[in-house]
């Protein structure tokens, strides 16, 4: 039987507001490449989640899963 491991991280991103993109997208800067490193580890990113705190504060939670060694 596959059995798993998970990991639950805070995405740190920095949206500048002041530099867009030609499509106006905000530049969301260092996700990509922290997930890549998760993925080269053998993480796998399952979900996202974007919480709001009582005082209106907002982050976003990445769940991820690896196959767990033997």
């Amino acid at each position: 039987m596959v059995k798993w491991e998970y990991k639950v991280i805070l995405i740190k991103t920095q949206i500048r507001s002041d530099h867009f993109h030609a499509d106006r997208k905000p530049v969301i800067e260092n996700v990509q490449n922290d997930l890549n490193v998760l993925g080269r580890e053998g993480w796998e990113l399952v979900s996202v989640q974007n919480i709001r705190l009582p005082d209106e504060r907002m982050f976003t939670v990445a769940y991820l899963k690896r196959q767990k060694e033997s």
